[in-house]
């Protein structure tokens, strides 16, 4: 889908060619003399041949636009957005709403609004996990993943400002991301220990005992007490900017949206870090390591280790400070928005030590 702006605005001040066509594509009769009515073709005269009345094209496209207002934003939402027209339906009886004139429903009489439709139409065509987290969870979290990690501009471009953001899909989206930040060295370890293992076997002369591999998890439950911690203190300090929220129309709903979207790179850190950490010790093979005296066996120092860890936790804190941003400033519009990012990660950290600290204390 693209992306999501408005459609024709109804303060035009200049008649473009891209306006006219745009009529036409509606309703070519549209382009009317305002003195005789009679149908201008845009053959580039400047006056009616009918009526002989000099022609101003700004203020004819003006009129057409202000008096078939809703038909123009039906053009808009199926040329431009692309939605389906099937699913241009009527949000109380779902009757579809395709060539209507007017913002009432004809089957059930109620008066509908284009943007509810547009959003409703959004939500069945759009594979985001918020909008398809009950029809086909997996595909649709897959797909908020990758556009989230690979393109994050064009997931704000997708949302909708006007919707309302759904809570429960976002809530579960969160803990999805929680789960696979603190698990996911377990589980990118299962696929690479004996991957690793079998890559030494077939190496002639180093599959020896010396060289086996075995990665294990490096997270335990204190880690997911903390990590909660720090995303409640995140999210909290987040919605306590409520002048900025009131000033730029900001929904709480909308802020949650854009904190369960900000941690989809970062939860993949620790997968990633699993991963970095086997090819470092693959370079065992082909760098001259030191060895170690007892055994002759080459070893990595565990500095290399530690600075692998703590790239991979900077990546995912500057991972997340970004993806607040953007999401502040393309979806919300809020042009500070790296700097309440910035504070949020703060007191949410800072959050999370004090907790840590205060539950350590001995009596």
């Amino acid at each position: 889908m693209n992306e999501i702006s408005h459609p024709i605005s109804e303060s035009t001040s200049l008649a473009t060619r891209e306006m006219i066509d745009q009529i036409v594509a509606v309703d070519p009769e549209l382009l009317r003399c305002q003195t005789c009515g009679y149908i201008i073709h845009e053959d580039g005269t400047d006056h009616c041949p009918e009526c002989g009345v000099d022609i101003d094209m700004r203020n004819i496209c003006k009129h057409a636009i202000d008096t078939n207002h809703e038909r123009f934003k039906l053009l808009w939402y199926t040329q431009v957005a692309e939605l389906p027209v099937e699913d241009l339906c009527c949000t109380n009886c779902a009757y579809r709403l395709v060539g209507l004139t007017t913002n009432r429903c004809p089957e059930c009489g109620e008066e509908f609004d284009w943007d509810n439709v547009c959003d409703a139409a959004i939500s069945k065509s759009c594979m985001l996990f918020e909008f398809q987290w009950f029809a086909d969870p997996l595909k649709s979290l897959a797909k908020t993943y990758w556009i989230g990690v690979t393109s994050p501009f064009r997931l704000w471009r997708t949302y909708p400002r006007s919707d309302t953001p759904r809570v429960t899909p976002l809530v579960i989206l969160i803990l999805v991301q929680w789960l696979v930040f603190a698990r996911g060295w377990h589980a990118m370890a299962l696929a690479i220990d004996p991957l690793m293992n079998k890559f030494i076997a077939v190496l002639p002369g180093l599959g020896t005992p010396r060289m086996r591999f075995t990665y294990g998890p490096r997270y335990e439950n204190n880690d997911l007490i903390t990590y909660a911690l720090w995303s409640v203190g995140t999210l909290l300090t987040l919605q306590l900017f409520v002048q900025s929220k009131r000033e730029h129309r900001v929904h709480w709903r909308q802020v949650l949206r854009v904190f369960a979207h900000s941690t989809l790179l970062a939860s993949l850190c620790t997968a990633l870090w699993c991963v970095l950490e086997a090819v470092l010790d693959s370079t065992l093979y082909y760098l001259p390591w030191p060895q170690d005296s007892r055994n002759n066996a080459k070893i990595i120092a565990f500095e290399y280790y530690a600075g692998l860890g703590n790239c991979m936790m900077g990546l995912a804190l500057a991972s997340i400070w970004v993806m607040l941003w953007i999401g502040y400033k393309k979806y919300l519009r809020i042009p500070h928005g790296w700097a309440i990012a910035a504070v949020a990660l703060f007191v949410g950290h800072l959050a999370a030590q004090c907790v840590n600290i205060a539950s350590s204390w001995e009596y």
